[in-house]
Parts: structure tokens; sequence; C-alpha cells
């Protein structure tokens, strides 16, 4: 079974939480982003997961992300399995490749509990100043 993995500098935290009688507008606006994560995902499989996204702060300088991002930011990372084999596979045999294009310029929610400026509210894959998501099988 193959696994992915995703780091976002965009806030992707699982609250659970859709109405305003669950919690506040920010943890609805959190999971609205994760929503939107798992349903891009979606696209060509169900995924599967045990664990939630977890959120650090580390330096970012060598995990790829775009080059106006620097020092400890906040990360979450987001762990998980399509339900068959090779489903993101795309023509360069990169396990996770077709991800990039499902993602790529999907809106997101910000001014959230990001620590960077997200210049367009988007899930940026491929702008090598602003990429904002970094996919990969691991």
């Amino acid at each position: 079974m193959d696994v992915i993995q995703i780091k976002t500098l965009v806030d992707i935290t699982n609250t659970n939480v859709t109405r305003l009688t669950q919690g506040n507008q920010l943890e609805i606006d959190q999971n609205r982003n994760f929503n939107t994560l798992r349903q891009c995902l979606e696209l060509r499989s169900i995924v599967v997961y045990d664990i939630k996204p977890s959120l650090e702060k580390i330096d970012i300088k060598s995990l790829g992300f775009g080059s106006a991002y620097k020092g400890p930011q906040y990360v979450w990372t987001f762990t998980f399995s399509p339900d068959r084999t090779d489903a993101y596979l795309d023509d360069s045999n990169n396990k996770a490749g077709c991800l990039n294009d499902d993602l790529h310029a999907v809106p997101v929610i910000t001014n959230l509990s990001e620590t960077i400026n997200i210049r367009r509210a988007i899930f940026d894959c491929k702008d090598s100043q602003y990429k904002n998501i970094i996919i990969q099988a691991i």
C-alpha cells in the first residue's frame, strides 16, 4: 500500500468543528481547509488515515517550500494511504505526482494559525517562490 505525506504551511487543522454551536469561527475555517484537502485527495482514491494532521514549528530551510518562506514556521503534516496502489502515479513514475496538479491553485482560507503571509489564498504546489505545500510518497 502506498503512503503519501503532505507538508503544508496552510492551516489544515482537523478540528471536526462545522458549526458555531460546536466551536468558534477559527475552528470551523481550519476544518474547512482540511476538508478541502481531503476532498481533493479523494478525487482519485478514498484515503485512509489513523492520525489527524500534526503541527510543529520547524526551520523549513531544506524542506522544499518556496523561497519567500524562511526560518522557523508552522508546518502541518498529513500522512495517509490511498485505497489502491498507484492512485496518484503520474507519467514520470512519481507515486504522488498527480496530486501536484489536483491540488495546485485550490482555494484555501488564510489568516488562521499560519506563521507565513500567504500571497494568494490557494494551495500552491508549483511556484518556486510561493510554494506552500509539499507532496511526496514515503
